[in-house]
């Protein structure tokens, strides 16, 4: 009986200290339970996560006296249980004193006001108050970009600033008092074939203040395409560290090799047009119908593909666009992205990869061989 109890007490505890997706789903996590006490973190984000870690630290360091009472509670009377219960009712009460400390003295000792002192007097020269009011503002802002590391920890990335929050820290470091350094990166399959891989980049955080404390994150290559663009300063990678690129940038430079093989349309009007799929590149793509008619359907049984069909649509995107909606819409298995067939986003005309063609004006385009 000892046994299966203290089996599912541990269970417990590591999902309360890294809950599962089931556990923050049901609303089963220190920040969800005590939710109307923490507060908005996009509001006041110094306060919630002062509150954040205080809970937390608290309840974690309580864990082994929760231990105890739930064998008293189920009937364990054995001669060890009055020294463990003392035991473990040391932990919380020195966790305790931590947080008085943490708290007096205008909360100077906290480790969220530790992580921002260090800009006080370059900021505001002498309260941290201000500080922290004038990160808030910036951290209320929709421009920033948040991205989970795990179920307890995420990095936040706004206009100036460059924050970790962990279960019981937040670090915090301005942009350009620090430079980011990829120091490993392994990759994982995800399929037997290989064709879902997933990459994961080990990131430090190197500042250039000796008063700030350097700190480390883990996160996939596609989180951290998404947290690159939000930073003053590229991030440095060294040369013994390849970062592999998402399996549908990979596909778009594949589609653009078998395109490029097919003949060139010419259009006579000289205007260029931005692709309505992204607004950014020249639309340089046409469906041109030239494959040959389908044939029946394969004598496995499985659904032939519809024929191709012509297309009357203006050259109206680029060849990036065209291929990531050609793969969306394509079949699950990616090995059969380039044999599938695809509609036009415009009229749906159906069209297979020999139909998609490069676009060229004419007033641009080589002159004919003469023979």
């Amino acid at each position: 009986m000892d046994i299966m109890i203290t089996l599912f007490y541990a269970l417990f505890s590591f999902c309360v200290v890294y809950p599962p997706s089931e556990f923050v789903a049901a609303g089963f996590t220190i920040t969800q339970i005590f939710d109307n006490f923490l507060g908005s973190e996009s509001t006041n984000f110094i306060k919630y996560h002062m509150k954040r870690i205080t809970i937390t630290s608290l309840i974690h360091a309580s864990l082994p006296l929760g231990y105890v009472c739930t064998l008293w509670c189920c009937g364990e009377r054995g001669e060890w249980m009055p020294a463990s219960a003392l035991g473990a009712a040391i932990i919380p009460m020195i966790m305790l004193f931590q947080i008085i400390l943490w708290w007096e003295h205008d909360k100077s000792k906290h480790p969220v006001v530790r992580a921002l002192k260090p800009y006080v007097n370059q900021a505001t020269g002498s309260d941290w108050r201000i500080l922290a009011a004038d990160f808030n503002i910036e951290f209320h802002r929709v421009d920033k970009v948040l991205l989970p590391l795990n179920s307890v920890s995420k990095v936040i990335a706004t206009q100036n600033w460059l924050i970790k929050v962990t279960p019981y820290n937040v670090n915090i470091v301005k942009q350009l008092d620090c430079s980011l350094v990829a120091t490993a990166a392994d990759t994982h399959n995800l399929s037997p074939s290989g064709e879902d891989e997933v990459q994961y980049v080990n990131v430090e955080v190197i500042p250039s203040r000796d008063d700030v404390k350097r700190f480390s994150f883990r996160m996939s290559n596609t989180a951290l395409r998404e947290l690159q663009p939000r930073l003053m300063r590229p991030m440095r990678v060294p040369e013994s560290i390849s970062l592999i690129p998402p399996l549908i940038e990979r596909f778009v430079e594949v589609f653009k090799t078998n395109i490029a093989k097919n003949p060139m349309y010419y259009y006579d009007n000289d205007e260029v047009e931005q692709c309505i799929g992204c607004m950014q590149n020249q639309a340089d793509v046409k469906i041109v119908n030239r494959c040959e008619p389908a044939q029946p359907g394969p004598a496995d049984g499985q659904r032939p593909q519809p024929p191709c069909s012509p297309c009357n649509c203006r050259v109206l995107w680029c060849a990036s666009c065209m291929a990531r909606w050609w793969a969306t819409r394509g079949p699950d298995a990616p090995a059969q992205w380039l044999s599938s067939r695809g509609s036009c986003p415009v009229c749906r005309a159906t069209f297979c990869l020999l139909d998609v063609s490069f676009a060229c004006s004419r007033s641009i385009a080589p002159p004919a061989v003469q023979h």
